[in-house]
């Protein structure tokens, strides 16, 4: 067995190592690393010794089942990610994690999520209301509103309040600050006072203030909204312990940061990809057609449209929101032949093992069909973990494959996508697989849609 140090990898700085290049080209480099280097590389960032893996099988033993034989790596434990999240299921650890998940799955059980899809519907076809044929649209920040006023109202069973109305643009400000910190250079500038961190600190205020004055608010009525609030205020342990205020806004935090955002871009991705490949869009129009009608989806007619969940599916293979997850290793393990060492952060990339022309032939392909064929039924099973996987698989992922479905099942119902060339889309990699420059996209009327303008069918039938 080959000792990780022996392992070949990209020689980096001096100081840094290869958080330089990593930092300035996250996907490109990690592509460049796994094409010359393989399945295991060795990489370090400034003294931390780092392995990007690109095995499925080893994947599988460090996210479920060795899963407790790693913790988080580093990056988790930062001071940004703390101040972001707290001590909430993305970032905590140990008994307080295995606490926290056990009282919040169930708000997250099928029948429950399930009762959400009317809300998702009706906020859907109000936005694309007030759409218009020929129109051009940076299509991402549409989505986000989309989104933002489904995790609110899932969440809180509240309007979006005026503070907090521009949900968007601090999840910009959010993913700026977390972006600096993959620099060397500006990593260290980070430590001083800056416009950056006063918009970050600024940002993070008015979300505790507006998470915490409701939970207070919620806690001191007793009453039952019937949202996501209300279960965590119910849960107990095992004990009749429940959750703090802090506790509850650190969740919160985390749900609401990753419902809106990854959300919103797996349903963005996806009309990305239906504007450049109008035949796809075609064949997802005939399908709500046959299927609906003019009517508007309802949750129970899911099973129904197989193609349109497969378009999200296939959008999360090679767009997937979150591109990268690492963990820690707690001791000494073996990956395709090479000795990993303990304290070893172990880095897995979606973005790499979803395009691996191995498990997906012709990889870099838009083929939603490839869902449907058999083709990716003998597929290891962490060659496509758009969610992670094992014991800590996002919580929230069922809901979000239903809402992003039913989303562009009512959006497909009235409008096609045309794409513009001009308006060339800028992957930036932050805390998720961010647009740089947004999606650009042409309006043009779907024949025989629901009446433009109307939002009648769908808050009647949903």
């Amino acid at each position: 067995m080959i000792p990780l140090s022996k392992q070949t990898g990209p020689a980096g700085h001096w100081l840094a190592g290869n958080l330089g290049n990593f930092g300035r080209d996250p996907l490109g480099f990690l592509g460049r690393c796994a094409a010359e280097y393989g399945h295991v590389v060795r990489l370090r960032f400034f003294n931390r010794s780092v392995c990007l893996v690109n095995d499925p099988a080893v994947i599988e033993h460090v996210l479920a089942t060795g899963a407790r034989k790693f913790r988080k790596t580093l990056g988790y434990r930062t001071p940004f990610m703390r101040r972001l999240f707290g001590n909430g299921l993305l970032t905590s650890e140990g008994e307080h994690w295995t606490k926290q998940r056990r009282l919040a799955q169930p708000a997250f059980h099928r029948d429950r999520i399930n009762t959400y899809a009317r809300q998702v519907v009706e906020f859907a076809d109000e936005m694309v209301s007030g759409w218009r044929s020929g129109k051009s649209m940076e299509l991402h920040a549409e989505v986000l509103k989309l989104t933002t006023l489904v995790v609110v109202k899932s969440l809180f069973n509240s309007e979006v309040p005026r503070e907090i109305d521009n949900l968007s643009e601090s999840s910009a400000v959010v993913m700026k600050r977390f972006s600096s910190l993959m620099s060397p250079s500006r990593m260290w500038m980070n430590l001083l006072p800056s416009r950056s961190s006063r918009e970050f600190g600024q940002v993070m205020k008015r979300l505790d203030d507006f998470i915490l004055r409701l939970v207070r608010e919620r806690r001191a009525s007793g009453e039952d909204k019937g949202d996501l609030l209300s279960m965590l205020l119910l849960a107990r342990d095992e004990d009749g312990s429940g959750m703090s205020d802090q506790e509850l806004r650190d969740e919160l935090v985390t749900l609401m940061v990753a419902g809106l955002d990854t959300t919103a871009l797996a349903l963005s991705w996806a009309i990305h990809l239906l504007a450049r490949h109008p035949e796809v869009q075609k064949k997802l129009e005939t399908e709500l057609r046959e299927v609906l009608g003019t009517r508007c989806p309802t949750v129970d007619e899911l099973k129904r449209l197989p193609f349109a969940e497969a378009v999200i599916k296939e959008s999360l293979r090679l767009y997937p929101p979150a591109w990268i997850v690492g963990r820690e290793a707690l001791e000494d393990f073996e990956a395709g032949g090479v000795l990993i060492p303990k304290g070893t952060s172990v880095i897995m990339s979606q973005w790499l093992v979803h395009r691996d022309a191995r498990w997906f032939p012709d990889a870099d392909a838009f083929r939603p069909e490839r869902w449907l064929d058999g083709s990716t039924a003998g597929i290891p099973k962490f060659a496509y973990f758009p969610f992670g996987g094992g014991p800590r698989i996002c919580i929230g992922g069922a809901f979000a494959m239903m809402e992003a479905t039913l989303a562009l099942a009512v959006i497909k119902q009235r409008f096609a996508f045309e794409d513009i060339p001009e308006k060339v889309v800028r992957l930036w990699p932050a805390i998720t697989l961010q647009p740089a420059t947004g999606i650009w996209v042409r309006l043009r009327s779907v024949e025989n849609a629901p009446i433009e303008g109307s939002s009648t069918d769908c808050r009647a039938i949903a």
